[in-house]
């Protein structure tokens, strides 16, 4: 089931308080660059055939003029950032990040799995820890799981906890997830993510969660899209040499 209008919307309030525009420049077919806090780096999230970039102020100018150019160009557009800004400012792009996928799910179109996941609790800390000992750093730093006793998800398997799931703050958290490596395409990933999001709407059923992770990472766009998380849009970081401001 699609999310809800009233969602929809809810979303694009959302994220444009987050990225300091107005709702509807994500129903325009154009660029719209607006001024970010992040300094060194520059945001973009695209809808359909509306982008916002969000830059520092000293390139915010550079950015609005190659506007068009940057709207052409494919995710994460680094490329086009970087002409762009090579010209007025001398600042180039160091490292990009993306493009990922922006799913989100409301109660009404969540499809949960039945599974023998459950919320943690305080005497799972030692099995945590170990989990987190047999994932790779940048992945366990990608997801950011906490260990929040009765806000964890976790699934075991022979005693041992294979794989978690966390959340951010309510009304619009982020899940994040974890898998040992040595149990993934097992289902154990969306078993602990439907936990996750259950028990959401449990504590707030007029919650919208978000899946974020990186589109190539087709098993875990899989995972959340069977929960029902729908693409709302997609979104890029770039992070800025600023040798030359």
């Amino acid at each position: 089931m699609p999310l809800a209008p009233g969602t929809e919307d809810r979303i694009a309030r959302h994220c444009a308080e987050r990225l300091n525009c107005s709702p509807a420049a994500f129903e325009e077919s154009a660029a719209t660059v607006v001024e970010s806090e992040n300094e060194g780096t520059v945001r973009l999230l695209r809808r359909g055939d509306a982008l916002v970039v969000a830059a520092p102020a000293d390139y915010r100018d550079a950015l609005a003029d190659a506007g068009g150019a940057i709207l052409a160009a494919e995710l994460p557009a680094a490329d086009a950032v970087s002409t762009a800004l090579a010209g007025h400012t001398g600042a180039t792009v160091e490292s990009s990040y993306g493009p990922y996928f922006l799913g989100y799910v409301d109660e009404p179109s969540f499809s949960p799995v039945d599974s023998e996941a459950r919320l943690l609790v305080g005497a799972d800390r030692s099995a945590f820890e170990a989990l987190r000992e047999r994932v790779p750093d940048a992945d366990w730093s990608r997801a950011s799981p906490v260990f929040r006793p009765g806000q964890t998800a976790g699934l075991f398997r022979d005693d041992a906890l294979v794989a978690v799931a966390t959340l951010t703050h309510l009304p619009f958290p982020d899940v994040g997830v974890v898998v040992d490596p040595a149990h993934r395409g097992r289902g154990y990933g969306r078993a602990v993510v439907s936990k996750m999001t259950a028990t959401a709407f449990s504590i707030d059923a007029e919650a919208v969660v978000r899946y974020r992770t990186r589109e190539s990472a087709a098993a875990s766009v899989a995972l959340a899209t069977a929960l029902g998380y729908e693409q709302w849009a997609r979104s890029a970081v770039l992070v800025l040499d600023q040798g030359s401001p």
